[in-house]
């Protein structure tokens, strides 16, 4: 299928302001050509690869299903999960070197830079590699158009799903008499009595009502929605693009955020809280509303809480309504970034490189990565549901070991946990997959003239949030804010951007 222009404006994307962050890993020291890739090609001997992507929990452990993935291969496998907080580092070691490893996942998408490295020669051109596969090659045919470059493809897509969730706790809601909060003004009023009004019925006030962690990222993306901030840009009025960040909507939001937080309805510790704090106050049964929250989350959420209050119910619900019906969460472009190889890797490496993406994504890997093996990690119980086997799985760290993933719209069902649960998961994925606002500049490709400046764009507009939402910081220093964003390098996108769009209406 052919992606013209018009098709373009119906994906969106998360990654423009932050089109700068590049993400991969440092490399075998072969670079997939030395000593090691050599040795390895003889024959009777099994081929190396090393694979980098970034780590979010247990590190994977050389055990049974370690074992299986190199069995239905025929590779001797070597994992380079880095600490995702350490990731966006490694890229730049290991492309200065020349030291990839075999696979990479460069998890920033569109990136100008990806385009330059590509273009230099950085990466290996797949196309001859990818029609032989069983399973890569039938990723929906517009995923692969988006990431050519110049006709040409250097990677492959990791596919992801759009899986957004805003969770409450429900028990929260009953025991103060309250319903599901639907408008911005019903979130309000919750969040304020969650922090207040002793929710958990233990005599303290030692509550929040929403939990946020010190960068607010797209933890408030819903609230952003709600207030019609557009998804990384919006169309105005008169037709033309303007900057999610500067927009009077985005303002709007952040003055709605710091009457909420003056009284007392946001977490005061959130200046100081990273994200596994963030998720520890939920888990803890402190915090009543998380926006931030993905559908694949759930299920560790309630066993987590659960061991907490096993009274607890946390369920997932629709994101906030703003005053003119606006709701949602930002749309994304059906890929988490993509897989690389180096340019100098060997002929062979390259091939046995693909044909574990490839098994990856099948469903034999998606049951592995989902429950573990049979018998050590999960048993089936008579009734055909799978019950965990203590928390081996998870000590096992399964879940980051086989890391590409089928292009599964429930592909986040959680296998192991009880029906409820999965039928949660299902009905929330129903609901995310019809509430995604759209980028108008999906396909819009920054220069490097103004791609240079987006570090230090975010980092102003980061700034000036937290401040605002704290009170230390008016709806006249988000002006200034406005005119100092543009100054350092935001009209100059704001131009081209426009520019851009212009040609697509054509």
């Amino acid at each position: 299928m052919k992606v013209s222009g018009k098709r373009w404006k119906q994906i969106s994307s998360l990654a423009l302001v932050t089109a700068l962050v590049a993400v991969t890993g440092c490399g075998d020291k072969s670079g997939g050509t030395g000593k090691e890739g050599a040795a390895s090609g003889d024959s009777g001997k099994k081929q190396k690869i090393s694979m980098m992507y970034p780590l979010y929990g247990n590190p994977p452990q050389k055990t049974e299903v370690w074992k299986k993935m190199e069995e239905a291969v025929g590779i001797e496998y070597e994992s380079m999960a880095i600490p995702s907080a350490q990731y966006p580092e490694k890229l730049k070691a290991s492309i200065a070197a020349n030291s990839l490893p075999d696979i990479t996942h460069y998890m920033s998408f569109p990136d100008p830079n990806f385009t330059q490295y590509a273009k230099q020669g950085a990466f290996l051109q797949l196309d001859d590699y990818i029609k032989d596969t069983k399973n890569l090659k039938n990723l929906p045919q517009s995923m692969w158009d988006f990431i050519k470059i110049d006709g040409k493809t250097y990677g492959i897509p990791r596919p992801a799903q759009m899986e957004r969730a805003v969770v409450i706790r429900k028990d929260w809601l009953d025991n103060l008499g309250l319903p599901i909060p639907k408008t911005l003004d019903e979130f309000y009023d919750t969040a304020v009595k969650f922090a207040k009004n002793d929710p958990d019925k233990n005599g303290k006030e030692d509550t929040v009502g929403i939990v946020l962690n010190q960068t607010l990222g797209y933890h408030l993306d819903p609230v952003f929605m709600a207030f019609d901030t557009g998804n990384g840009w919006r169309k105005m009025e008169d037709g033309t693009l303007m900057n999610s960040a500067i927009t009077p909507q985005r303002k709007e939001a952040l003055m709605w955020l710091a009457k909420l937080y003056k009284d007392g309805g946001i977490d005061k510790n959130f200046t100081v809280m990273k994200d596994n704090q963030m998720w520890e106050t939920l888990e803890s049964g402190k915090a009543g509303i998380f926006f931030g929250a993905q559908t694949s989350d759930y299920s560790r959420f309630v066993t987590n809480l659960k061991k907490v209050d096993p009274k607890a119910e946390l369920i997932m619900i629709a994101p906030p309504v703003g005053k003119d019906g606006k709701t949602g969460f930002p749309d994304g472009v059906g890929m988490f970034g993509q897989f690389v190889l180096p340019a100098n890797i060997s002929k062979e490496k390259a091939k046995k490189a693909i044909e574990l993406l490839d098994w990856q994504a099948g469903q034999e890997a998606h049951l592995l990565r989902k429950v573990g093996v049979e018998g050590v990690h999960h048993k089936k119980n008579a009734d055909g549901t799978i019950e965990m086997i203590g928390d081996k799985y998870a000590q096992d760290g399964i879940a980051y070991l086989i890391w590409n993933v089928p292009n599964d719209p429930l592909v986040s069902v959680p296998l192991s946990a009880p029906k409820d649960i999965q039928e949660a998961v299902k009905n929330n994925l129903t609901v995310v997959s019809k509430l995604g606002v759209v980028s108008p500049a999906v396909a819009y490709m920054p220069s490097t003239n103004v791609s240079k400046n987006f570090a230090d764009l975010d980092q102003l507009m980061r700034g000036l949030s937290v401040k605002m939402v704290i009170g230390e910081a008016t709806d006249k220093d988000f002006d200034k804010f406005a005119a100092e964003w543009n100054k350092r390098g935001g009209e100059a996108w704001t131009k081209e951007v426009n520019e851009w769009y212009k040609q697509q209406k054509k």
